[in-house]
């Protein structure tokens, strides 16, 4: 009685241990399902990602090349607004204006180490200057002090000096007449053609005219400036003149107005000039014939 007693026993423990092992089987292959299941969602995951990553490096590239042009375009276009930095405008030895003591300073761009009013004593090159040569001699030539023996000539001493030299002359036109001298139906007397003057009873040439315009306008000089410095080479021009000289220019460039109005109005992008000028009250009837020509058809 008591062996078949323990026999079922040892048969429930059995049957017990069989279910558990059984149980613990189903779990781990439910958590290895679940772990795989998991891992290839985690596979798409990082593909998608990865695919993400690829198209946001293509776009940034694209932006990158795109955010290049822009820049070269605008380095362009304030090029173009604003002109050359006057601050770093050098002259160069290829445009005839460089310095015989650049040929000291580094390879590399740097500056050297001498600074102050020696650090460039090189020269520029003047040789496409007009030359005129002054000779300078003793009258009758040179002899000895003591027994009055002429010297022989040895040759020149040299020395180049800058000579500013600004005058204001009256050219006297000449033109040539003739007179008829034989019985022909032509006219008795005819006088040979003139030089062509912009302004026709004008007092001034087309040359004084033209340098009047570059030194009021590109110089920037005041018309009071400009009387000064005539009446200083001794031409005694009122202001009256100049002006009147300016206001009848700026009718001839009429047509050049129009010109640059139109090129203007038709272009893709339009120029500013922001520069404010203080006119003396004698320039107003010259502003209001060039100046405000050359702005109108600026913008």
């Amino acid at each position: 009685m008591i062996s078949g007693v323990h026999g079922c026993l040892l048969w429930f423990v059995a049957a017990g241990g069989a279910l558990a092992e059984a149980d613990a089987l189903v779990r781990l292959e439910g958590s290895l399902a679940q772990a795989l299941e998991a891992n290839e969602r985690l596979a798409a995951l990082v593909e998608r990602q990865r695919e993400e990553i690829a198209r946001l490096g293509e776009q940034l590239a694209a932006r990158d090349g795109e955010l290049g042009r822009v820049n070269a375009e605008l380095v362009v276009l304030k090029r173009m607004l604003f002109g050359r930095s006057s601050e770093r405008a050098r002259p160069s030895t290829a445009d005839g204006g460089g310095d015989g003591g650049d040929e000291g300073r580094p390879a590399g761009g740097g500056n050297s180490g001498k600074r102050g009013p020696g650090a460039r004593a090189g020269r520029r090159d003047y040789s496409h200057l007009p030359r005129v040569e002054v000779v300078w001699d003793f009258p009758g030539g040179y002899c000895c002090p003591e027994c009055g023996t002429p010297f022989g000539r040895l040759g020149d001493h040299v020395t180049e000096v800058l000579d500013w030299v600004v005058i204001v002359r009256v050219s006297a036109h000449c033109r040539r007449r003739y007179r008829r001298a034989c019985g022909c139906r032509v006219p008795a007397t005819v006088t040979a053609p003139g030089p062509p003057k912009a302004i026709g009873k004008g007092l001034v040439s087309n040359a004084f005219i033209a340098h009047l315009l570059t030194e009021r306008y590109v110089a920037g000089r005041s018309q009071n400036s400009l009387v000064t410095g005539l009446a200083r080479h001794g031409a005694d021009l009122s202001p009256a003149t100049l002006t009147g000289t300016c206001a009848a220019a700026g009718a001839l460039l009429a047509p050049l107005e129009d010109a640059i109005t139109a090129r203007s109005r038709d272009s893709w992008h339009l120029h500013a000039d922001e520069t404010v000028r203080h006119e003396a009250p004698g320039d107003r009837v010259e502003v209001r014939g060039l100046h405000r020509r050359a702005v109108a058809a600026a913008g």
